[in-house]
């Protein structure tokens, strides 16, 4: 966990005259701030906790011309260098103005690091910070350098805003509201912990000097020609009704999807309450977006049609009391608030609290229920998450940061709000199909709520010891509480009442409260450009639970659980006892230096830990032993922290003055992945979470850039990975002794290996008001294990699935007639509509084709409902998205 990560960084430089000398006492200043500082007796100076930004510096000497550098940019956790040559004043009040270009090469990064700036984020044809992250070298559909999901840190101003249950993001931070974004794909300092593959570092926008605001705004909908198949109902809904009543017919996107099936609605505002000393900054946003996977709203869940004698379609007796318009199965609705109010309470201490909140509802594709969507659970989620931060300057080279944080994130699965709504429908009602048939009713029978909250207190403090030594210590503590419950619902086939089933093994509650602590400390040195970042944490967890000393001893009480004592010879032992707690210690280290004017190498090294995910470690919370079930499965309290072993070797090298490369090698040795341990066989299999799985990933990322003031402006990122490990799933090996399989010996590519991934960026713009930006990507397809001639690879991951590739553009255009700033956009997603396979079937490579089901039509089969075999195979959810173009206008007051 970051103990108050990165969220400023440092100017610096020298300043001389004419010839060359240093002078001593030059006050140096960030205009529009109380920011200053007096170069030294060697002429060097450093400004310290300057929030990422561009700001304007002033030098001021007596006797010397003013020299003002404008356009500076300050990165987090990153030092700008502005060096300063003064020439004596000819005239009184003279004023040199220089506008200063971020370099090709940046001589103190000592990783693989990406930063984004708002400017950025607004000119990209992407929607959220989620999309910009995956388009960085090195991140692949959220897997940061081929580790698994859940191995990234999360943080907001510098706090960590990750759900310990599932170790992903609370809530995502909306794009309007982003000053910066840094992605860390490479080795990372000591302050961040909690990750073992890469950091999301995001700082918010703050305060304008004088009132502001921004209104955006775009509709559209999927623009495809792509046709797929539908059945349509012909007659009035009602009982009765045979398979002559419907008809399968070709529909495309134009007819089927709502022209404005997605909408996105953001306002901002910011600006002073009291000059100089409150100040806010809000941002709402709503998106709400139907999903391209579209069916018939044909059938209600309380429909109940029957298959005489099991007979073919003919002798279907049908209900279909749906309306028959057409639906999007799939659907996501995102309501959000993130704002600031900051309070300059002296020029040393300032105060700032912000809050983000974020109501979602949705739904997610089911395959069998095309015909029934009423019949799935929606998902709503509910989070909020409140920071208050001090910062307060000790001095000129020393500042600290505390800051307190509360997060709940509540979600919920569910069909109703009552789980005894009498809406709900017997079993049976899902059982009137067969192979390759859609469902034509019934509803999902299970409901379930989670919620995590966690306080986290984190601080630090940083002092410029020097004009070349910057030390940095921290602390962090995070407790959380997690209380779960999975309810299985009961319909009576006779009575139709509805009851939460009693049955202990589909209901399960959890409550728990693990403890988090961090300490770490670390240094950066500056010497003439040879940097070195070194540091050192310590990690604490205590996951407040317990565990069993045996796992394997048979329910001797009969009441479902596992027993709380054994007897081995007339004595008796307790089965329980605390979970051990865990502390571990991670050292990092990375080096800068330079091999040429135009040309810096890095090296970089470190130890991570990650603590499991909760939801490994509270598995099956209340041991239970449910022996009419195929498997048994127990969480652990006692697992260790998942650790990597990460290295790489960077060069960035300045190709002219507008084009920089950057090349990285890396290695991941990674160890104590969480997998689920065979224990026994007796009555049902058994097994129990540990760690055991490993995996090693090796790469080469490659960067072109291009920095100018011109019309055009471009990136290139290219990937090459070998991601490997003994098991892609944590229950992988235990389903493989379960099957009688061989337990694998070898490593073996992971299902997320997508070995070339080429990623380039465009944006050009005219002299009358246009704007275009492009992002294409260019993949190679993931792995999977081939069957061919009904017989299954021995080599698992052998084959790739189909090539990717993907074009999005977005255009802007400012009417040069209109005197405020209004912006017109036009965004087009998949701009050249292709249709990529991203889960495909074994047997044929692609998501289309199945030579089983080809078998399975010459022989004879039929769909055991209304639909074809042929629709049934082409399930949609298995290729991804067609065009979808949408259209907006942006204003700014």
């Amino acid at each position: 966990m970051p103990a108050f990560a990165g969220t400023t960084g440092k100017i610096a430089g020298t300043v001389v005259d004419e010839s060359g000398e240093p002078l001593p006492g030059v006050q140096i200043f960030i205009v529009g701030t109380s920011k200053g500082t007096i170069s030294d007796v060697d002429g060097k100076y450093s400004l310290v906790n300057l929030k990422p930004g561009k700001y304007i510096v002033e030098f001021r000497f007596l006797g010397f011309a003013t020299y003002r550098v404008e356009n500076v940019e300050v990165i987090v956790d990153k030092t700008t260098t502005i060096d300063a040559t003064l020439r004596e004043a000819v005239i009184e009040g003279e004023e040199v103005v220089v506008v200063a270009e971020r370099p090709i090469v940046e001589a103190d990064r000592t990783t693989t690091t990406s930063y984004i700036s708002s400017e950025q984020l607004e000119n990209l044809p992407i929607v959220s910070v989620d999309e910009a992250v995956n388009q960085q070298a090195g991140v692949v559909d959220g897997h940061f350098r081929g580790g698994r999901l859940g191995e990234v840190a999360y943080l907001v101003n510098g706090v960590p805003i990750n759900n310990a249950f599932n170790n992903s993001a609370s809530f995502e931070v909306e794009q309007n509201m982003v000053s910066s974004l840094q992605v860390i794909s490479g080795v990372f300092n000591a302050e961040y912990g909690q990750a073992l593959s890469g950091v999301v570092n995001i700082v918010t926008k703050g305060v304008s000097r004088d009132w502001s605001g921004s209104f955006l705004g775009y509709v559209g909908g999927y623009a495809s020609t792509r046709e797929f198949e539908l059945v349509d109902r012909i007659s009035d809904p009602g009982n009765f009704l045979t398979i002559n009543d419907f008809e399968n017919e070709k529909v495309n996107y134009f007819e089927a999807a709502n022209p404005i099936g997605t909408q996105d609605y953001q306002f901002s505002v910011s600006g002073p309450i009291i000059k100089e000393k409150l100040g806010v900054q809000a941002s709402l946003r709503y998106f709400t977006q139907e999903g391209h996977l579209i069916g018939r709203n044909l059938f209600q869940p309380s429909d109940l049609s029957f298959n005489v004698n099991n007979g073919p379609p003919s002798s279907w007796v049908i209900s279909s009391t749906g309306d028959g318009d057409f639906e999007a199965v799939n659907f996501n609705d995102r309501a959000s608030l993130n704002a600031s109010l900051i309070f300059e309470a002296s020029s040393r201490l300032k105060i700032d609290y912000n809050i983000f909140l974020q109501d979602l509802q949705g739904r997610n594709y089911d395959h069998g229920y095309k015909y029934n969507p009423d019949g799935i659970n929606n998902y709503y989620g509910f989070t909020q998450t409140h920071i208050l931060g001090t910062r307060y300057t000790l001095g000129s080279k020393t500042f600290a940061n505390l800051s307190y944080s509360y997060l709940r994130d509540e979600g919920e699965f569910k069909l109703y709000d009552d789980p005894t709504d009498s809406r709900y429908e017997p079993v049976s009602r899902s059982a009137t199909s067969g192979e390759y048939g859609f469902l034509l009713g019934g509803n999902y029978l299970f409901s379930s709520r989670d919620l995590t909250e966690t306080h986290t207190v984190v601080g630090d403090i940083t002092s410029q010891l020097t004009n070349e030594i910057q030390v940095k210590t921290g602390f962090s503590m995070r407790r959380h509480a997690i209380d779960n419950n999975s309810a299985g619902i009961l319909v009576d086939e006779l009575t139709n009442e509805v009851i939460p089933t009693s049955n202990p093994f589909q209901n399960n509650a959890l409550e728990a409260n693990p403890i988090e602590a961090a300490i770490y400390g670390q240094t950066k040195i500056e010497l003439n450009q040879f940097i070195i970042n070194a540091g050192l944490r310590l990690d604490y967890f205590d996951t407040d639970y317990e565990v069993a000393n045996r796992y394997d001893i048979p329910d001797a009480n009969g009441d479902g659980f596992l027993d709380e004592t054994y007897t081995i010879n007339g004595e008796t032992f307790s089965n329980r006892r605390k979970a051990d707690t865990k502390l571990y210690l991670s050292p990092r280290l990375g080096v800068a230096f330079p091999i040429s004017k135009q040309g810096v190498l890095r090296f970089s090294a470190g130890l991570f830990y990650q603590n499991p995910q909760l939801q490994f470690v509270y598995a099956n919370p209340n041991f239970q032993i449910d022996n009419a079930s195929s498997q048994i499965n127990f969480g652990n309290a006692n697992l260790d922290p998942e650790r990597t072993l990460a290295f790489e070797v960077g060069l960035q090298q300045a190709l002219n003055e507008d084009l920089g490369m950057d090349l990285t090698v890396f290695s991941k040795d990674i160890r104590n992945l969480t997998t689920v341990e065979f224990i026994t066989n007796n009555p049902v299999p058994r097994g129990r979470n540990v760690n055991i799985d490993y995996a090693t990933i090796k790469g080469v990322t490659l960067s072109l850039y291009q920095r100018s003031n011109g019309p055009l402006n471009w990136n290139i990122d290219y990937t090459l990975q070998f991601a490997t490990g003994s098991a892609s799933d944590p229950s992988e090996t235990f389903q493989r002794r379960i099957a009688g399989l061989d337990p694998v010996i070898r490593l073996r590519r992971l299902n997320w290996d997508r070995r070339n991934v080429l990623n380039a960026s465009l944006t050009w713009t005219t002299d009358v008001g246009l704007t275009f930006s492009t992002l294409n990507t260019l993949r190679t397809g993931t792995p999977y294990t081939t069957v061919r001639n009904d017989s299954r690879s021995f080599i698992n991951n052998n084959e790739d699935r189909p090539l990717i590739f993907n074009t999005d553009l977005r255009t802007y255009y400012n009417p040069p007639f209109i005197k405020q700033n209004v912006q017109l956009f036009l965004q087009v997603d998949n701009v050249f509509d292709i249709m990529p396979d991203f889960n495909v079937y074994n047997d044929t490579g692609l998501a289309t084709e199945s030579v089983q089901a080809e078998r399975d039509i010459r022989a004879g089969a039929f769909a055991r409902g209304i639909n074809t075999i042929d629709e049934f195979v082409l399930d949609r959810s298995r290729v991804g998205a067609p065009r979808i173009i949408q259209i907006g206008l942006s204003y700014k007051f």
